[in-house]
């Protein structure tokens, strides 16, 4: 079975394909039902933060439609998802102050994001091609247009002359471990069941920049009720309803709906590398090292055929993203940066392209080996 369309024809069907398919491309996958209840999960987190993912989705598809993009893509949702996080990230997110001047900046950011995903896309889609088409291959573009386009505008408008960013904290007084450079950072913060749930699913929340588990809780279920909903449309496409969205890069019928659990697993695993290796007790529980190995766990799943061989790796990978995390909070917080989400894109491509010699390793569609 091809890939589903959801264009319709229809304007109002295809206006709340194209908003709630590209809210659930975040987590990589388009399924209306996950993006509905991620929607929902972030409004009841912060209004602001709600009102924002759904304007700044919309603005990368409109920009999308008037540029001429193919309209089966903006209705799948892939002009919507990185246009919210570049949008969200620069206003209802935790780094700049939120007001006017950085609205027009999110409005504007969103709006660019449609042509860095389209650069992005054709870079990553194009790069691989070895003796024609069919002989070649390539990898996702994932959040990459929307952590570049992020991290030059974040960078450009520290110059600026408008009151965007926070002063800066005054630095903690470091302990130093015994004979060690490294800081003491034990307190006496004791980490129970409890408190490591909540962490997990912050975690999860933290994908959209919302500190807040309940949030999470909607996560994880629209994650689990990931049906794609694709429309019936005569001559076109004739589609059970239940079709997985989470699957639909190996096995549209497939009744394994595991993205939640992957979310989930991702996340835990994440905080348990950040506790073993005594990082921030503070940044742990507000699930910031969290999210970047949500979103790896779930792509080296779905867009790779779920075997044990390629769960191995998915694993591999999120514990690798837990040492690359704080390295690029490192080095991008030199200039005053979030890592944003590049520890998962730099992560993920990596993996994906190692697959390309991994035989046991399953290939998605196009992705990694012809």
């Amino acid at each position: 079975m091809a890939i589903p369309t959801y264009s319709t024809g229809n304007p109002a069907m295809d206006f709340f394909f194209i908003l709630f398919n590209g809210i659930a491309e975040v987590p990589l996958f388009s399924s209306p039902i996950t993006g509905i209840l991620i929607l929902a999960g972030v409004f009841l987190a912060s209004r602001k933060a709600g009102g924002m993912m759904v304007l700044s989705g919309l603005i990368g598809a409109g920009i999308a439609i008037m540029a001429g993009a193919s309209y089966d893509l903006v209705t799948f949702g892939l002009f919507g998802y990185n246009s919210i996080l570049t949008g969200m990230a620069f206003w209802s997110g935790p780094f700049v102050k939120a007001n006017k001047a950085t609205f027009f900046i999110s409005v504007f950011g969103a709006a660019i994001t449609a042509f860095t995903w389209m650069a992005f896309a054709h870079l990553m889609g194009d790069m691989f091609v070895l003796n024609g088409i069919a002989n070649s291959w390539a990898i996702p573009g994932f959040t990459s247009s929307f952590i570049f386009t992020t991290w030059a505008m974040m960078y450009a408008s520290k110059r600026f002359g408008h009151d965007i960013w926070p002063a800066p904290a005054p630095p903690p007084k470091e302990e130093l471990i015994k004979e060690s450079g490294n800081p003491n950072t034990s307190n006496s913060f004791k980490w129970t069941a409890k408190e490591f749930m909540i962490a997990t699913l912050k975690g999860v929340s933290q994908v959209t920049f919302v500190e807040n588990w309940k949030t999470g809780v909607f996560w994880v279920v629209g994650l689990t009720l990931a049906f794609e909903l694709a429309p019936f449309i005569s001559g076109v496409q004739d589609r059970p309803w239940w079709t997985n969205g989470y699957t639909s890069q190996w096995d549209e019928f497939s009744p394994l709906y595991l993205a939640g659990l992957m979310a989930l697993l991702g996340s835990g695993i994440g905080a348990a590398m950040a506790i073993l290796t005594k990082l921030p007790t503070a940044e742990t529980r507000m699930g910031l090292h969290g999210f970047n190995q949500v979103l790896v766990m779930i792509a080296l799943t779905s867009f790779v055929p779920l075997t044990p061989q390629s769960f191995m790796m998915a694993v591999f990978a999120t514990v690798g993203c837990s040492f690359l995390m704080p390295g690029l909070q490192r080095f991008f917080g030199q200039w005053g940066l979030p890592a944003l989400t590049g520890p998962f894109v730099f992560t993920a491509w990596v993996f994906l392209l190692a697959t390309s010699g991994f035989l046991n390793i399953p290939a998605g569609i196009g992705w990694s080996r012809p």
